[in-house]
Order: C-alpha cells, then sequence, then structure tokens
C-alpha cells in the first residue's frame, strides 16, 4: 500500500513538473527554422548597464531567453529586461533592441537569446575551459534542439586594457574563441557581429593616460579588423553613443537601443552578402 502510495506521488510530481515545463515555454515554436537563436557574450555593455524604466519587465512578444542564472532543467522564458541576471548591474541592454528589429523583419520566427556576457570579464574569463564557456555548452546543448543557431554577438574588451600583455594578447584569444565556438556550434561559417568599444572610453580621469589610451586603441584596431581576419564577421561602430556613467565607460538606454538596431544592420546585411 505504501509503495503504491509513493507510486502516485511519483506521477503526480512528474505530471506536475511537465505541466510547468510546457507552460514556461508555452510560445516557442514547434518547428526548429521558426525558432532563431543568437548567442550574446561579452561584459558589461552586452549584459547592459542602463537603468530600467516602468514596463521594460514586460516581455517582448516572440522574444526567449534562457536563463544567465538557473537551478533544474532548462527551460526557455519569455525576454524581459535585463536578459542577465548575474550582477546587481545587470539592467537594460542592446539584446532584446537587436531581438525587436530582427521581429520586425522576421515576422514569422520567434527569436531565441542565451545570455552569457559578464561584468567586469576580461577575454581570460570568457575562453575555452572557464565556467563561462562551460556554461555555453550545457546551453548551446539544449538550445540546439528548440531552434536554429544564427549567430553571435559579441561586445567586450574594456577589461583587457588595463595592461600590456592583455591587449598584445587579445587578437589571438578572441580569434581563437570565434573558433571554437564555431567549432561547438557546429558551424564554421556561424556569422560573428563585434562592436566597438565605447568612443568616449578613454576620455575619464581613471582612463586617459597615454599607455591606457593605446592600449584602448589597439582593442578598438582588433575588433575592427576582426571581418577582415575571419568570413562572415561584421564589425559594428559606435559613433554617436553617450554614457551613463562618470567613468566613461558605460552606454546608456538610447545608445543600448541604438547598438541593437545596428547589431541587427550589421546582421542583416552580413547575411544578405552571404545569400545573394
Amino acid at each position: 500500500m505504501k509503495q503504491l502510495h509513493s507510486g502516485f506521488l511519483l506521477a503526480v510530481m512528474l505530471l506536475l513538473s511537465c505541466e510547468s515545463q510546457r507552460s514556461t515555454q508555452q510560445g516557442v515554436p514547434k518547428h526548429k527554422n521558426d525558432f532563431h537563436i543568437f548567442i550574446l557574450m561579452g561584459q558589461s555593455n552586452m549584459s547592459g548597464y542602463a537603468y530600467l524604466q516602468p514596463g521594460d519587465s514586460i516581455p517582448v512578444p516572440h522574444v526567449f531567453k534562457l536563463p544567465t542564472i538557473y537551478s533544474g532543467r532548462l527551460s526557455w522564458e519569455p525576454a524581459a529586461h535585463p536578459l542577465h541576471n548575474r550582477l546587481p548591474s545587470d539592467r537594460f541592454g542592446l539584446g532584446l533592441p537587436f531581438a525587436t528589429a530582427y521581429r520586425a523583419h522576421h515576422r514569422n520566427v520567434s527569436v531565441g537569446l542565451i545570455p552569457l556576457a559578464f561584468g567586469g570579464a576580461g577575454i581570460d574569463q570568457l575562453k575555452k575551459g572557464t565556467p563561462v564557456y562551460d556554461d555555453f555548452l550545457k546551453k548551446l546543448a539544449f538550445a540546439r534542439e528548440s531552434g536554429i543557431i544564427e549567430g553571435l554577438l559579441w561586445h567586450q574588451g574594456e577589461s583587457d586594457t588595463v595592461d600590456e600583455e592583455k591587449a598584445n594578447s587579445y587578437a589571438h584569444k578572441l580569434l581563437q574563441l570565434v573558433r571554437d565556438i564555431r567549432k561547438e556550434v557546429g558551424n564554421e561559417g556561424l556569422p560573428v557581429i563585434v562592436g566597438d568599444l565605447a568612443e568616449f572610453y578613454g576620455t575619464s580621469k581613471e582612463h586617459n593616460k597615454p599607455d591606457r589610451v593605446a592600449r584602448i586603441n589597439k582593442i578598438r584596431q582588433v575588433l575592427r579588423s576582426l571581418p577582415q581576419k575571419i568570413t562572415n564577421a561584421a564589425f559594428v561602430e559606435t559613433t554617436g553613443c553617450t554614457s551613463i556613467d562618470d567613468h566613461y565607460v558605460h552606454f546608456d538606454r538610447a545608445s543600448y537601443i541604438l547598438l541593437g538596431k545596428r547589431y541587427f544592420e550589421a546582421f542583416s546585411k552580413l547575411k544578405s552578402s552571404l545569400n545573394p
């Protein structure tokens, strides 16, 4: 009798778990070709730093995300700001403006976002073998069962301007990371969109020493030249963007919206060149 009762309870728990899974993922397309997924990697300017406003917590229709921090089974969630929930500073960023622009031009598909950015992280904290990369592998395995991995959006490099060794090795490390991600995805031509460091970065008293500015410019050049070094890559300018902080490191809300649109435009142009 006890065994029957235990079996009944287990069956109920499994049913509730499945129902919870279905309700959480309600709206995710049944067909993989209708679900276009993007990887978001970088540091704080990818995770978002602008202050939230009323309404930002309302999910964007037909856009879903995987949680940054989670327990138990992974599942797609309706996407709202903040996309990342790793740090208290994770707020409004460029990921959802990108997805909104993408959806406006691809109304018959839904968008999935895999937020993997980590505020303050240098590239050594994101590369293969790190906890962030291991997390990427778990989420990639889950995501590819649901849809098509369409591209990698990258915004990072500020932390690698702190010393000469980091700046000098950045180009090699970025190229290797892109190769590793493409291999894991199973697409050597996976589109990669990289954004420039903020034009105002390096103008504050904290960062305007000549040696620091030289390293900042070195990282800028690495990012700008990436499309000349690998196929299917595009570069996004930060011209006209403005800062939210006195350190002149992070973008404000209007700039993240602008950057999201620019990332979409760069991706769209790149895809058009691949499929004329």
